[in-house]
């Protein structure tokens, strides 16, 4: 687990289904909601061993999550899997005196907490099905090849979508740049896209926007924003 300490008023528990802390996305979230938020991360694969992370490999034909290691490294789980292990880490920190909790993931099933979780998946997916109702094409990207064709929102959209891939935790940064501008060309026949993964950056969204001319929603900065309001 990992905290960033600042003038305590509020307080938030982020769960990454990868290793804590999330570098790559708990700052800029952080900087929407303000100093006056302690934030603490806790990660559903901190401190497995090499036998419990195996336990996790995607399983063929299953649906699978792509997140990121402590050190930068992508790795692919079943998202069962995944999910009840999330389930777990979650539930410890339930009754710690968080005011809200918040899953870094666009596509787990989270169980019922006492306390009040924020769950991406349900936030993004629903404002993005209000906004389908005055759109032709909605765009998704998404991190992994194997996830196209399995990809489904929380609830029914009253439009067509059309769903690429590109992994947040490409190695090579300019492969990442190529793969971003793809996709972005690829939507550009769309009203709008979703960078749907808490993983997307801003430098992301900016590199998919400019290529495909379109709007384009960032998950991780829709679901800070929300926070943020709650938290005031």
């Amino acid at each position: 687990m990992s905290a960033l300490q600042s003038p305590q008023s509020r307080r938030v528990a982020f769960f990454t289904i990868g290793e804590s802390p999330r570098s790559d996305v708990v700052p800029e979230m952080a900087r929407l909601l303000g100093p006056q938020v302690r934030i603490d991360e806790f990660g559903a694969l901190d401190d497995l061993d090499a036998a419990a992370l195996a336990a996790m490999a995607p399983r063929a034909g299953e649906y699978q999550f792509a997140t990121r290691l402590r050190d930068g490294t992508q790795i692919q789980l079943d998202a069962a899997a995944a999910e009840a292990r999330l389930a777990q880490v979650m539930s410890q920190a339930d009754a710690a005196g968080y005011d809200m909790l918040v899953p870094l993931c666009t596509g787990t099933a989270i169980a019922p907490m006492r306390t009040l979780v924020v769950e991406p998946q349900q936030v993004v997916d629903h404002l993005v099905a209000g906004l389908s109702q005055h759109c032709r094409k909605v765009g998704l990207v998404v991190p992994l090849a194997e996830q196209v064709d399995f990809f489904h929102m929380a609830v029914p959209l009253a439009c067509q979508t059309q769903v690429v891939h590109a992994s947040p935790y490409e190695a090579d940064p300019e492969q990442a740049v190529r793969n971003f501008a793809q996709a972005g060309r690829d939507l550009a026949s769309c009203d709008l896209i979703v960078m749907h993964c808490m993983g997307y950056a801003e430098r992301m969204r900016q590199a998919v926007a400019q290529a495909s001319g379109r709007p384009v929603l960032l998950s991780n900065r829709v679901v800070a924003q929300a926070l943020a309001q709650l938290l005031e």
